[in-house]
């Protein structure tokens, strides 16, 4: 495995629970599969178009476990170069213990408000990890993984999240009969006649609100579409994508907005359409360098 790191993964980056963390990537991320046996994450990805959203929920938590658990490893005070601060005047790295933010630290200088990514390691299909700084307030508008896992560790802070499951089933992109009944005769639900072509069914979960050192895990169909927003101190988030974005495998990184349903509810569901849309003109990630990570 260390043949296929990035060589900018330090010495003293690995120290503080990388190392492991990307060794528990590349050992664990094998998924059985039906009776096909363990298949590791690129043969997945390269046999289904459709990514890991075929691999049951269940067999992916199991799965998976042992790289949340590597997550919950890492010692954030060390690998950022934290220093400790007054209650009050920092965001918040465990219960009762603060720290000052870094992301007017991190280089090249960007405008104020810009969340900044620092890549760490990376591995062609397999898996991606790197770390977003979020400044004070900061926005990561609604976006999705497509067929991807992602863990992420909260190393600062607190954000506030608001996120969807993807419906399993879509609606059909063309309605098969003219008929008032909102089915057509395939069982599919039609698309709405005033949302854009292209729009997908979703389900709005709670919003909810994440703070250091919370992990999380998000699904190809559970939670797969998210949107952060920062608390007023800022924050920091590592996060492992498996598999990596990669426009080749239908893997890109969308953004969308919210539509109401006509038919709201689905059961105790709140239903919506996510429509796509180009990336927010006032949103920014840029990549940088800090310390010795770059």
């Amino acid at each position: 495995m260390a043949t296929t790191m990035k060589k900018h993964l330090s010495e003293k980056a690995q120290m503080h629970g990388l190392k492991e963390l990307v060794a528990h990537v590349a050992n664990e991320s094998r998924i059985q599969v039906g009776d096909e046996g363990r298949w590791n994450i690129p043969e997945i990805a390269k046999h289904s178009e459709c990514g890991l959203s075929s691999v049951s929920v269940s067999t992916l938590q199991k799965c998976l476990q042992p790289v949340l658990e590597g997550l919950r490893q890492i010692d954030a005070t060390e690998l950022l170069g934290l220093e400790q601060v007054a209650a009050g005047m920092g965001p918040q790295i465990k219960e009762g213990v603060h720290v000052r933010p870094i992301h007017n630290l991190i280089t090249p200088t960007c405008y104020p408000g810009t969340v900044r990514y620092i890549h760490l390691s990376e591995v062609e299909g397999q898996y991606s990890m790197g770390v977003f700084i979020f400044p004070p307030l900061a926005v990561i508008p609604l976006h999705d993984h497509p067929g991807m896992c992602v863990l992420s560790r909260v190393l600062y802070g607190d954000l506030q999240r608001k996120s969807l499951d993807l419906a399993r089933e879509q609606p059909d992109e063309e309605p098969e009969t003219r008929s008032w009944i909102p089915w057509t005769r395939s069982g599919k639900r039609r698309r709405d006649s005033d949302v854009p072509k292209g729009s997908k069914l979703a389900y709005r979960n709670r919003v909810d609100n994440l703070r250091a050192p919370d992990c999380t895990i998000l699904f190809p169909f559970e939670g797969n579409l998210h949107e952060f927003v920062a608390g007023p101190h800022g924050a920091a988030v590592l996060d492992v994508l498996l598999p990596p974005y990669d426009h080749q495998h239908h893997r890109d990184c969308t953004f969308f907005e919210i539509r109401e349903c006509s038919d709201k509810l689905d059961g105790n569901r709140d239903k919506v359409w996510i429509t796509p849309t180009g990336q927010p003109e006032n949103f920014h990630c840029i990549s940088g360098s800090y310390d010795h990570l770059e």
